[in-house]
């Protein structure tokens, strides 16, 4: 048995763990200083050779796109809801996600990279918010249901977190209730029309 090639396969792999995790870190600073994101600036902050950076990633958008699964991780955003009963009480844990790197979630919010990232997965997360509610919008009138989720997500979102702190000086906690009491309302009221 070549346990030699085992063990260059397994370093190689530490290696590229070791490096995307370095760009990730350098990306996060950048962002969170507001500044701008190219590669050169990236491969200062990180240490790592602009020529390797782009052996792991083939452009800006490759670099953002791994970003955002290592942001949601770095700052344990918890795991997708399914119905409307676990929405709400994942708002507390999504809130203290967004508490743990407020530096860096707001600038994912006023970023025009970061806004970009969050963008690129609105799909996404308009799909986690219509799976999670389905039951309470499947009867309603599309245009109904279009408007409770847009809430919803609001509600439930970085911005409305942000919103809360800033305007109402919250901390998140009580962002965190407050968000819960709105969606809970929301949806008592969507049960409670006739269709």
């Amino acid at each position: 048995m070549n346990t030699e090639a085992v063990t260059r396969r397994s370093v190689r792999d530490e290696l590229a763990a070791l490096t995307h995790a370095r760009a990730m870190e350098a990306l996060a600073a950048l962002l969170r200083e507001n500044r701008d994101v190219t590669f050169e600036l990236l491969a200062r902050e990180s240490g790592i050779p602009v020529r390797t950076l782009y052996r792991y990633f083939e452009n800006k958008e490759a670099v953002f796109a791994a970003f955002w699964p290592w942001l949601n991780s770095q700052i344990d955003v918890p795991v997708r809801p399914r119905d409307p009963q676990e929405l709400v009480a994942h708002i507390p844990d999504l809130f203290a996600a967004f508490d743990r790197d407020e530096p860096l979630v707001r600038a994912m919010l006023h970023h025009p990279h970061g806004r970009d990232v969050r963008l690129a997965h609105a799909v996404a997360r308009r799909e986690k918010f219509a799976d999670a509610l389905e039951e309470v919008t499947r009867e309603m009138p599309a245009a109904e249901a279009s408007s409770l989720l847009a809430a919803v997500t609001a509600l439930c979102s970085a911005a409305g977190w942000e919103t809360m702190k800033d305007n109402w000086e919250l901390d998140g906690p009580a962002a965190a209730e407050a968000a819960q009491w709105a969606v809970r309302a929301l949806l008592n009221e969507a049960r409670r029309e006739p269709r």
